[in-house]
């Protein structure tokens, strides 16, 4: 028996909705949703541990995390997104609970940029192109995690975590400690998990199905 051909091979965008096709939330992403959380967790929390600079760590992959789930699973990635650091800040240390609560809009976007940004500007998850890359590297890693850093700091700054004077070196380890791991896993897990992903009942091409 034939079987269909991939999107891309026919010039038709991963997200677009193909004729007869019925999508609608289902119990297998809120399953997705919460196996992300449990996997953004242990992730978090090895990488909270692993080369933490007072309240920053400078390798912190649970980023990437967050970036795929958005990107692969929609809302139900980006609730994940939010939500693991918390659990990971606490099982770690890194971060008192005031704290981890007031960096949930920084979690929102880490998670949420990725997602918008290759579902408004139609970029394949499968990084088949330079455009796809871009739009991964810029606004998926380098946009996303300046705008997380910027917010993390001005909550360490606001709770008295940290000194004005020390932001800018915080918001630059933040950024970094954010941006190399996401952008080697990352890369990686989009290039060759996504064609995996995309053939499944579960990815999720609006945002919640």
């Amino acid at each position: 028996m034939a079987t269909a051909p991939e999107p891309a091979a026919v010039g038709i965008s991963v997200w677009e909705i193909e004729p007869g096709e019925r999508r609608k939330p289902g119990i297998v992403h809120v399953v997705m949703m919460a196996l992300f959380i449990g996997i953004g967790i242990v992730v978090g929390t090895l990488g909270s541990l692993a080369i933490p600079i007072g309240f920053v760590s400078l390798f912190w992959p649970g980023q990437a995390v967050q970036a795929l789930g958005g990107i692969w699973f929609g809302a139900w990635g980006v609730i994940a997104g939010m939500f693991f650091p918390f659990i990971s800040n606490a099982l770690s240390g890194s971060a008192p609970i005031p704290v981890s609560a007031a960096y949930l809009p920084a979690n929102f976007l880490q998670g949420f940029l990725a997602a918008a940004g290759f579902r408004w500007l139609k970029a394949d998850p499968r990084l088949r192109t330079w455009r796809d890359w871009a739009v991964w590297v810029v606004i998926g890693v380098l946009v996303a995690n300046f705008l997380g850093a910027f917010w993390g700091t001005y909550v360490l700054t606001w709770f008295g975590l940290i000194t004005e004077a020390a932001r800018p070196t915080a918001l630059f380890g933040w950024f970094i400690g954010n941006s190399v791991p996401s952008l080697i896993f990352g890369s990686i897990l989009l290039k060759y998990v996504s064609p995996m992903i995309l053939r499944s009942k579960t990815f999720v091409k609006g945002w919640f199905a």
